[in-house]
């Protein structure tokens, strides 16, 4: 596994990539999945106090009618609040990068000041593979692969909505196979670790074990949520890395 403060030139590597990942995730094990609980609590108190979460479990239809009215906002605000996080974490390996601490209140402050471009950026592409999915399947399987990178591209070099889609397609192109390969293998890690969390949630809720279930089930989902936004980070840094020799010392300088 390399070193990410080294200049490393060559072919994008999907081992490299996952032990990069898993490595910087252990050794920022508690800064980097607050920052993910911290975007992510607002929502689940207000589904716990609300009584959606429990209701969503026991009967879906019926809570879809008595929460009807509110999904649309539901879903403004996690949107908003995924795409916060996102960027904050991708800072916060940039961070890891220049052998800096990883600052809360730091990865915070630089993920609203993006925030704008981020979730512009980000709907864009999201739209784009929805309809890519819808028409063939493929293409938007291959649109998702072109806009692998397109947040940590917003965070790091800001070039603009459109640009950074562009951008994110021309960092891939050429090694579009290896991250499919990745793609697939983090798509695995997510159905397993989804598999468990729903269960957890359908089996104990309802049940003096309630709180505990949710808990649980939250912790899981902060855990999966950073480890694919480490992902991220990690596959542009090493695209960065093998396509045009930068270090990572150099692409990190931006935030100096």
């Amino acid at each position: 596994m390399s070193n990410l403060n080294e200049n490393v030139v060559g072919q994008f590597s999907i081992g490299d990539t996952l032990g990069t990942t898993f490595s910087v995730f252990l050794k920022r094990f508690v800064p980097l999945n607050l920052l993910v609980l911290i975007f992510q609590l607002p929502m689940l108190i207000w589904s716990v106090s609300s009584g959606l979460l429990t209701a969503s479990v026991e009967n879906p239809e019926a809570a879809f009618n008595s929460f009807g009215n509110q999904f649309i906002w539901i879903a403004i605000v996690s949107t908003i609040l995924s795409f916060a996080s996102a960027s904050a974490v991708v800072y916060g390996v940039f961070l890891d990068i220049t052998g800096r601490n990883i600052s809360i209140g730091e990865c915070l402050s630089k993920s609203l000041s993006v925030l704008i471009p981020v979730i512009l950026s980000g709907l864009l592409a999201y739209i784009i593979i929805l309809i890519g999915t819808v028409l063939l399947v493929v293409p938007g399987i291959f649109a998702a692969i072109c806009f692998f990178v397109v947040i940590p591209v917003v965070v790091v070099e800001r070039p603009g909505i459109f640009a950074s889609l562009r951008r994110s397609a021309d960092l891939t192109k050429g090694n579009r196979w290896s991250i499919l390969g990745l793609f697939l293998a983090i798509m695995v890690i997510a159905i397993v670790l989804g598999f468990i969390s729903n269960f957890i949630t359908i089996f104990f809720v309802g049940t003096s074990l309630n709180t505990i279930a949710i808990v649980i089930s939250t912790l899981i989902q902060v855990l999966t949520t950073t480890f694919f936004l480490i992902v991220g980070a990690v596959t542009y840094n090493n695209l960065r890395n093998s396509k045009e020799g930068v270090s990572s010392g150099e692409i990190a300088s931006v935030f100096d």
